[in-house]
This record gives structure tokens, C-alpha cells and sequence, in this order.
């Protein structure tokens, strides 16, 4: 602790007094200057044996770390850093150690590889960053309790820009299915609804943006969407997130910049067929192969195995649908749709270019042309073009003039 207390003008002192020819009075001159007579007698015998150089400050480095991490250890974590960031996946110190890891690699604290890292020049400086006070954080209790809905644009290899629709687990992080489609649109979002409900059974809750592929709550108050009916039925409440405020979706917000992170480390696709094939990819690593650091670092496999899923709600009661349309000329014998679902029926060819009034609460139909009800019916949900009730065969022709 000498070099920290003791200034230079006293070590010089000290010098000037061991090299001078009186005799000192160590004791004396100790408490002249308020130091003690070990620090005394360190200073002379350095002066001594070195002259004016021992006065210096030294390091107080020591001499030998034998807890310092070893050569080996510091290539292995480089190496797995260099690795991850070719391979397109996050490359911290965290994400670093975990694969380290499950290779079988004894590797440090996390603070020592982001040492080693920044030593090497891998990582830049962290900012001051906010307090982990500072945020409000929600996350479903158990897995299926809310799943995330959303999607990103990808362009092809010829620049032809398509869409990546995929619903994630809020509890786990799971990604529990993704669909590459020409754009967002509904068809394809139900069909990936679908598709992930098969493999994981049915969320209590649906979160997603405003997008018209998925609600027409933004659109108007009775708007309902064939996406919107389906999820009633269901009884699967479905919430939309508030205009520009993303933090609400945030969890598939972050992991879409590490899916286009990862892509931009891959030739890009140069089909839709090919980019579904590497979206698949990722996402078996994903929910396998990689620790997630905001769920205890366990893979969201893991996590989404280790509770019981939560179940849904009783399906809600599905509001009463009206809205007016014109029987479509496009085919003879006047089709007209049923909203919600897709279903259409035919009204015959005198209706054709009519302009009716369909009212239907949950699968019940009545069809008005003016105040006359022209034609009521029970939806049949298995199929979508549902039965006309007319006699089968062509219409009767009227006889030309002159003919009896």
C-alpha cells in the first residue's frame, strides 16, 4: 500500500535522508512525517539498490495468476464466438458459454468470456443501459395461455417480397408453426392457426397486431372476419395489441431480428418452397438446440413441456352479422354470400343483380329483399357452398309469341 500513501516529494525525502552523512533519527523523522518506519526502510533500501528509479511507482500486478483463464479456454471461446456469428445466432458472452456448455467445454462465468471477448476485440462496449426496474414485463403463466401472432416481409433471391406468418408461445417461446405466403392475408393465417393447433391443441388467447388479416376491430364496430368467427367457435379470445405501441408484441418482435439475423447468414431462397424449408430450420433449432436467455436458459422445448397447458374459455357468443349485398351477376343462378366462414348459397337466377339484406347469428340465416324474407336456413359447416332448395334441372323457357 506504500506506493497508493506515500508522494514523491517524501520518497525523496526519505532518499535524501539515507544517502546524507549525518546520522537520522528514523524514529524521529517517521513521526515528522507521518509515515511509518517499515515504509522508511522500504524507500531507503530501495534507493540503495536502484537510485532514483527504486522511487518510482511500481506495478502492483502479481507476479503469477494461477486462477487466470488458460490459453485453451480463451481459444474455445473465440472459436464458438466466431462460429455463432457465421452461423447467423446471437454471439454474447451468454449465448457463448451455453453452447460451450452442451459441447462439453469447461468454460468460465459468464463475465470472464465477455472479458475475454472484449480483450479480443469480439464485442464493443456496452452502453449505460436502463435499470431491469425500469420495464414492465408480462408473460403467460403457463404454456398455451397466450400464443403470439405476427408477420414479417422476406424478399427472394429475384427480389420478389413474400411474407413469414408465425405463432409463437408466450410462456415458453416455443415457435409452435410458421407459413411462408405471398402476403398477409387470412387463408394463410388460419391454415397456420390450424396447423399449429393440430400439433399443440388450442391457446386460451391469441395476441397479435391490427393487421385486416387478422381482425376488423380497427375497421368498424360490427366487423366481424372469417378469422375473427372461427376463434369464437373456438371459444379462443383474441386480443389486439394498441396502434404503435410494439413493446406489446415484443417477444416476436425479438425474434424476428434474430430469424432475419440468421437468414442473412444463408443464401437466400430462391422460392417460397426453399425459404419455407430454411424458416423450419431455424425453428427446430430454435426451440431444441439454443438456450433462451429470458426463460431460465433452457431450450423452449423444455419450457413448454414442464407445466400443463392451459385450456380455453367456453366458446363466446358470436355476435348477430348484417350487411347488404348484391347477387352476383358472375354466375346465372345468383349466388350471394353468408359472411363470416366463407359459405355461399344460390338464390336462383331471377335474384341475379337483386340487391338483399342478409341477417345471421351464429349459423342461422335469413335472407330479405326489402321487408320480404325471401329465404331462411341452418348453416351446414362442413361445407361452404351450402344446398339452394331449388328444383333441380333448367328453368322453364317462355314460349315464343305467336305459340300456344
Amino acid at each position: 500500500m506504500a506506493d497508493l500513501v506515500v508522494s514523491m516529494e517524501l520518497r525523496f525525502a526519505v532518499a535524501f535522508a539515507a544517502c546524507g552523512g549525518c546520522p537520522v533519527n528514523v524514529a524521529a523523522f517517521c513521526r515528522e512525517q507521518g509515515i511509518s518506519r517499515q515504509t522508511f526502510y522500504v524507500y531507503r533500501r530501495r534507493f540503495l539498490a536502484e537510485g532514483v528509479q527504486g522511487l518510482l511507482p511500481r506495478s502492483r500486478r502479481p507476479g503469477s495468476t494461477p486462477s487466470a483463464t488458460g490459453p485453451e479456454q480463451v481459444a474455445a471461446v473465440l472459436a464458438m464466438h466466431d462460429q455463432l456469428r457465421e452461423q447467423g445466432w446471437d454471439a454474447g458472452a451468454r449465448s457463448v458459454r451455453d453452447r460451450l456448455l452442451l459441447a462439453g467445454v469447461a468454460v468460465p462465468s459468464d463475465r470472464t468470456v465477455h472479458r475475454v471477448l472484449a480483450e479480443h476485440g469480439r464485442v464493443k462496449a456496452s452502453p449505460k443501459k436502463r435499470t431491469r426496474a425500469s420495464y414492465r414485463r408480462f408473460e403467460a403463466a403457463t404454456p398455451n395461455g397466450m400464443w403470439q401472432l405476427d408477420g414479417t416481409k422476406r424478399a427472394l433471391a429475384d427480389g420478389t417480397v413474400v411474407c413469414v406468418l408465425r405463432v409463437q408461445d408466450d410462456h415458453s417461446r416455443l415457435l409452435l408453426a410458421s407459413r411462408v405466403a405471398d402476403s398477409e392475408n387470412m387463408a394463410d393465417t388460419w391454415a397456420l392457426l390450424q396447423d399449429a393447433m393440430r400439433q399443440h391443441g388450442r391457446p386460451a388467447m391469441l395476441l397479435h397486431d391490427g393487421s385486416i388479416a387478422f381482425s376488423a376491430v380497427r375497421q368498424g364496430r360490427h366487423q366481424v372476419t372469417d378469422l375473427q368467427w372461427h376463434l369464437r367457435r373456438l371459444g379462443i379470445l383474441q386480443v389486439v395489441s394498441s396502434p404503435h405501441h410494439p413493446q406489446t408484441c415484443g417477444k416476436k418482435e425479438r425474434e424476428w431480428s434474430a430469424l432475419h439475423r440468421w437468414l442473412d447468414a444463408h443464401p437466400d431462397a430462391a422460392t417460397i418452397a426453399e425459404l419455407q424449408r430454411l424458416v423450419d430450420t431455424y425453428a427446430a433449432f430454435f426451440n431444441t438446440e439454443r438456450p433462451h436467455q429470458g426463460i431460465g436458459r433452457v431450450t423452449p422445448s423444455q419450457r413448454y413441456r414442464a407445466q400443463p397447458k392451459a385450456e380455453p374459455l367456453p366458446a363466446t357468443e358470436l355476435p348477430t352479422v348484417t350487411f347488404v349485398d348484391e347477387v352476383s351477376a358472375k354466375y346465372p343462378a345468383g349466388r350471394v354470400p353468408l359472411g363470416p366462414g366463407g359459405y355461399t348459397i344460390t338464390l336462383g337466377h331471377q335474384w341475379v343483380a337483386a340487391t338483399v339484406t342478409v341477417v345471421r347469428h351464429d349459423l342461422d340465416v335469413a335472407i330479405f329483399h326489402g321487408p320480404d324474407i325471401i329465404r331462411t336456413l341452418r348453416i351446414d359447416p362442413s361445407r361452404q357452398r351450402q344446398p339452394s332448395g331449388l328444383p333441380l334441372g333448367r328453368p322453364p323457357q317462355p314460349l315464343p309469341s305467336g305459340m300456344s
